[in-house]
């Protein structure tokens, strides 16, 4: 017995421990990114984030369920143009082959070119990609350029820690799906399924008492060491168990992991403390000052309308005025929202001959349009979009125009009740 007053078997946070899979919600996106590389949706999908957020984890666990798929996985053990082409004849290729450099590029070309054209395409993985060397980058770049028909014969999926090497690298492409790449940033678990997933680990170990086991206020502590890093929780609670099962051993007191201990290995593991997990989620209201439009300018048709309302007050009425406007936290977005529940770059509003269509840009907190989450949506008169923890109504052109005035009114269509006050639309030079 790991801790007999527990029934705990073995530690489920070593490293060789059976654990579940669990997901965050950036994870969960990214799992529909990673669809569409296998279904050659997109041909190019960054994925990134911290060391232990689970890209290689979704990665192996996702492909390993796939039979009959030629998949290759280039790490940074490849240093040169020759081994990194090596690599790919043994995988994707005929095998081993001995030349030049140029000669294995030709051989390896002909060869995917061949497979493709009987419907066999070849996934390359790329893991640490930070690491790789700028040879074997540029060789991966001339794989990447590959086409026969106009179409990719080989689909990447990167993983890295770098973002600003995602941007550096990311193909701006025009022309259609098969030129498309994502990129998707993989973030920590919340506080509630960092809760969930230690909790489920203790359980499944044989643990019938991981609230008393790990209790409330030292799973905050976790959250606050981590981040809710899925690799940095495993070594903080294995060291965290470990600790109290040495120091239990013999004695009469029920073990359990405290506020001290953690702060003692948690040191030791050379983790940052973040005090803001302690930080208890409240509803966050947004003044009409929060609201910002860059470079509002005057109308030259009558425009389409993003009514803000924040808790049961409307905040501001935002003019959609140009073809694409970006809404996010950042100050660089047409539309910047002063909130810490909103991601830098949260959607895009992009005008169509059909009409306004609203796109999730990879946000963190995702997309949802009336209680529904989505991708990309249509937008119609009425739609109530969620931005954060406030909302969105969107007013098309031929809309009735929301009389803002004090007092209570009721919403369009009924969904909700919201509390008006007197907040003027948003005109040049106001915010």
């Amino acid at each position: 017995m790991f801790l007999e007053q527990y029934k705990l078997e073995s530690n489920p946070f070593a490293a060789d421990a059976a654990r579940p899979v669990f997901a965050s919600h950036s994870m969960r996106y990214a799992a529909l990114k990673l669809e569409d590389l296998i279904n050659k949706q997109i041909y190019c999908l960054f994925l990134s984030g911290p060391a232990g957020a689970g890209k290689g984890t979704l990665t192996r666990h996702r492909f390993a369920q796939l039979r009959n798929l030629s998949v290759t996985w280039i790490d940074p053990s490849c240093e040169t143009r020759e081994q990194l082409l090596q690599k790919l004849l043994i995988d994707v290729g005929p095998g081993t082959v001995e030349g030049e450099a140029k000669e294995l590029r030709h051989i390896l070309e002909v060869f995917l070119r061949h497979q493709a054209a009987h419907g066999r395409f070849c996934y390359v993985v790329a893991d640490a990609l930070e690491r790789f060397s700028a040879p074997v980058l540029r060789e991966l770049e001339w794989l990447a350029q590959l086409r026969l028909r106009n179409k990719p014969i080989v689909f990447f999926l990167a993983l890295t820690r770098n973002e600003e090497l995602v941007a550096n690298l990311m193909p701006q492409y025009e022309g259609g799906p098969w030129a498309r790449a994502a990129h998707q940033r993989l973030s920590g678990l919340t506080l509630d399924e960092t809760r969930a997933y230690v909790r489920t680990c203790l359980r499944g170990a044989g643990c019938d008492w991981a609230e008393e086991l790990m209790p409330d206020d030292a799973i905050v502590d976790v959250q606050a060491f981590t981040q809710g890093v899925v690799g940095d929780i495993n070594s903080l609670c294995c060291a965290a168990l470990d600790a109290v099962a040495a120091r239990s051993t013999g004695g009469n007191r029920q073990p359990r992991v405290t506020r001290a201990l953690l702060k003692e290995v948690g040191m030791a593991l050379n983790l940052r403390y973040d005090a803001s997990a302690w930080m208890q989620p409240t509803d966050e209201a947004l003044s009409p000052a929060a609201v910002h439009l860059s470079d509002p300018g005057p109308l030259r048709i009558e425009a389409a309308r993003l009514i803000v309302s924040s808790g049961k007050s409307i905040v501001a009425e935002v003019a959609l005025n140009r073809p694409r406007m970006v809404l996010g936290r950042d100050d660089s977005c047409d539309i910047s929202l002063d909130s810490r529940y909103v991601s830098r770059f949260q959607n895009l509003f992009m005008e169509t001959t059909e009409g306004w269509l609203l796109i999730d840009l990879s946000s963190t907190n995702g997309c949802f349009v009336n209680g529904r989450r989505v991708r990309e949506h249509r937008l119609r008169d009425g739609d109530l979009i969620a931005v954060g923890q406030h909302q969105m109504r969107f007013a098309g052109p031929n809309g009735v125009r929301l009389q803002v005035s004090p007092g209570a009114a009721s919403d369009t269509d009924g969904d909700s009740t919201l509390m008006v006050t007197t907040v003027p639309a948003l005109r040049s030079g106001s915010t």
